[in-house]
């Protein structure tokens, strides 16, 4: 019975100490607020919205900052869906050479480095967030590890955004607020 005991204590231990790492980790501000779309490209699905401030998914009605969508690309006499990210009413831009983990504060040069046109984060721009390669016929982020600082001016909010992955019309992404 003592033996019983003590092996039921020491269970509870290292489950104890285990749940308290667990929450340790959740509580960590550099990892981010993770997030996965509905899948995009399904037939009748709808674009997906999605509010920073909030931290939640809302519709083309409601306060968005964030939105992916399967846009008409015209190529040639043939027009195709092809999925895009289109930024709402925020001030936004790439940075290259830091990574998510590390940025802790919008960057200095942030003024004059946000994307003059938002469009050119949209397929076939110059800083577009999902490429299509025509000869794999695959869709996949473009720089994943590139980190996008989006100001949001209503609130006087600014965040990080890493696009993560994309995988069969599904998108994660990962984002923080960052200090003033």
């Amino acid at each position: 019975m003592k033996k019983i005991t003590m092996l039921i204590t020491f269970l509870g231990l290292i489950l104890t100490g285990c749940e308290d790492k667990k929450s340790d980790d959740n509580n960590n501000s550099t990892s981010g607020t993770e997030v996965l779309t509905h899948d995009i490209d399904a037939e009748g699905a709808t674009g997906f919205y999605y509010n920073l401030v909030s931290g939640a998914e809302t519709d083309s009605f409601g306060s968005w900052h964030l939105s992916f969508q399967m846009i008409p690309i015209s190529a040639g006499s043939a027009t195709y869906m092809m999925p895009s990210l289109l930024l709402g009413p925020v001030y936004a831009a790439e940075y290259t050479e830091t990574t998510f983990e590390d940025m802790e504060s919008s960057p200095g040069t942030f003024m004059t480095d946000y994307f003059q046109d938002p469009t050119v984060v949209q397929y076939g721009g110059a800083s577009e967030v999902l490429h299509y390669d025509s000869q794999s016929h695959i869709v996949s982020v473009n720089n994943p590890d590139n980190v996008f600082v989006v100001y949001e001016p209503s609130g006087h909010t600014t965040y990080k955004i890493q696009f993560v992955e994309y995988v069969s019309g599904v998108i994660s992404f990962k984002y923080s607020s960052l200090e003033a």
